[in-house]
């Protein structure tokens, strides 16, 4: 019941992988398989041999700000040689190693940033995580999963605007997922889906229930039997179409 939404994230890895970045946002209410869709998508870019990132944000207190980028990146900077790593972090090494401990680690000699203004010092490490990931990109075309965008933090969703904006002419996929029926007006993501719309920075995928001749099939393919008519209607009717609950 998802071939639609599948030819469209497919034809933006195509496009990412052409050169031309892309954001997508996969919306829809819990259990509806937004997760389940970006894991399939995953599966096709390794195919195509892109490095897939994961950055899943945390719902409750605790978290620190940028959590899900810090998961993402971090990931990819664990992997790499010391000296292809500083090659891609360029003059943004040391910013970005405020934000993850082990890109010190990697590269123990980086200088201290210098003390700036708290915007200046956010503009500076933006752009060096921007600059990053369109060179890692470069080496190797990227896809990067932020899971759960309704419960990112305030500074996340600013830095994923940023991204967004310099992804034009970069070998990346972003691809957020978020429930929308968490997000009213004057929730954060609702703020920076506003400027992403305006700016036509993203591609929106609503995902709704399946309909009735999916959740057929459905069955079918889970049970292993045709089932009677009856029974389908139920299913649909208690359930909505939704995934989790059929």
């Amino acid at each position: 019941g998802r071939e639609r939404e599948m030819d469209e994230l497919r034809a933006a890895l195509e496009q990412a992988l052409s050169g031309r970045g892309r954001l997508l946002l996969l919306a829809g209410e819990a259990g509806i398989g937004k997760t389940r869709l970006a894991e399939e998508l995953v599966t096709s870019a390794r195919l195509r041999k892109v490095q897939v990132l994961w950055g899943r944000c945390y719902e409750g207190e605790g978290a620190p700000a940028y959590w899900p980028w810090i998961q993402a990146i971090r990931a990819y900077v664990q992997e790499r040689d010391p000296k292809a790593l500083l090659a891609e972090l360029g003059s943004g090494a040391s910013d970005i190693a405020q934000l993850l401990s082990e890109v010190r680690d990697k590269l123990p000699g980086l200088p201290a940033p210098p003390m700036l203004e708290p915007e200046q010092a956010r503009f500076r490490l933006f752009d060096g995580v921007t600059t990053f990931l369109c060179n890692a990109g470069k080496t190797q075309p990227l896809m990067i999963v932020l899971d759960d965008l309704h419960w990112a933090d305030r500074s996340s969703l600013l830095l994923l605007l940023f991204v967004a904006r310099e992804l034009r002419a970069a070998r990346i996929l972003i691809l957020g997922t978020y429930r929308d029926s968490e997000v009213d007006r004057q929730h954060p993501l609702s703020q920076a889906l506003g400027e992403l719309t305006r700016g036509e920075l993203a591609q929106r995928i609503a995902l709704r229930g399946l309909g009735e001749n999916d959740v057929a099939r459905f069955i079918e393919i889970t049970a292993g039997v045709e089932p009677p008519d009856a029974l389908v209607q139920a299913l649909y009717r208690e359930t909505e179409g939704n995934p989790f609950f059929v």
